[in-house]
């Protein structure tokens, strides 16, 4: 019997999920995308799946644009390891009546891990300018993003506070007591920050009364606090209202107190994307006789 690691990347829509797993909700009515991922998988009758470990976890409402996990697959005596091609297409076939979809899957080493050799997470937060209230979203937007009431933001002066996060930073200010330890180690080093209005600002073919536009703000690094992006927006939206500065921000981060946040509030999780998960490409090869080994099968399912 032979058990092979794959690394699957998949997409989701997370407004009908508990989250990644089912314990990160108290709603117990909606299931969590990895429990839905895990019994597709187990409907390809293999002996057993292990080690079902996601890259990053998102919470209820939020969606991916890319996330990954690693899982253990070990077939009967007389069955071939899958074919990455046919693992994708037969676990798809599992997922039509879901908003989740696999995007691609790798056979990797294994000793990989999604988490542990994850090397960058982008998020990506969308916000909805000019939207006088959720309930008259566009359809196609309709937890898909955060609709605010302003036209215009001050984009010149969110992008100066955005600065003041890139790099060696502590957040101390923006961890969540409930779920961070406060002993928690809270710095972060944050790659880059990025505010700008997509090329296709609708995103939309279907004709709406209010001439709304996309806002992207996206974040960069490799790991994050618990809800660290969403409380982030929620201050580089206060700061594009006029209603902090970027001195105001500078010191709150220099605070280190997550009772200084002034008023602002996280933005919602409808919002929130993880964009991508980036790896180093030498972490994935498998030796060249294990590979072929699955490339042999080809589509055989």
């Amino acid at each position: 019997m032979l058990k092979v690691r794959y690394l699957i990347f998949f997409q989701y829509i997370g407004t009908n999920y508990s989250g990644l797993a089912r314990n990160g909700s108290k709603d117990s009515s909606k299931q969590g995308v990895l429990d839905i991922l895990q019994e597709a998988i187990q409907k390809l009758t293999p002996i057993q799946i292990q080690n079902l470990t996601s890259s990053c976890q998102t919470d209820a409402g939020v969606h991916a644009l890319t996330n990954t996990v690693h899982v253990d697959v070990e077939r009967r005596p007389h069955q071939r390891p899958f074919h990455p091609d046919t693992l994708v297409k037969s676990i798809n076939n599992r997922l039509r009546s879901t908003d989740i979809r696999i995007i691609r899957a790798h056979r990797v080493p294994d000793t990989f891990h999604a988490r542990h050799c994850a090397i960058r997470r982008d998020y990506l937060y969308r916000l909805a300018l000019g939207c006088p209230s959720e309930d008259q979203m566009p359809v196609v937007e309709r937890d898909r993003c955060f609709g605010i009431q302003e036209f215009d933001l001050d984009i010149a002066k969110m992008q100066e506070a955005a600065g003041l996060f890139i790099g060696l930073k502590d957040f101390a200010t923006f961890r969540n007591l409930r779920h961070d330890f406060k002993d928690l180690y809270t710095e972060r080093e944050m790659y880059s920050v990025s505010i700008y209005h997509p090329a296709n600002h609708h995103g939309s073919l279907l004709w709406h009364p209010y001439d709304y536009r996309i806002l992207h703000i996206e974040f960069s690094a490799r790991s994050y606090l618990y809800r660290q992006i969403r409380r982030l927006v929620g201050v580089l939206i206060d700061v594009g209202r006029g209603r902090l500065t970027p001195e105001d921000v500078d010191a709150m981060l220099q605070s280190r107190d997550n009772t200084n946040m002034r008023g602002t509030r996280p933005a919602p999780a409808s919002g929130l994307y993880l964009k991508d998960v980036i790896y180093d490409e030498k972490d994935l090869c498998v030796e060249e006789t294990k590979r072929i080994e699955v490339e042999e099968v080809g589509l055989d399912r």
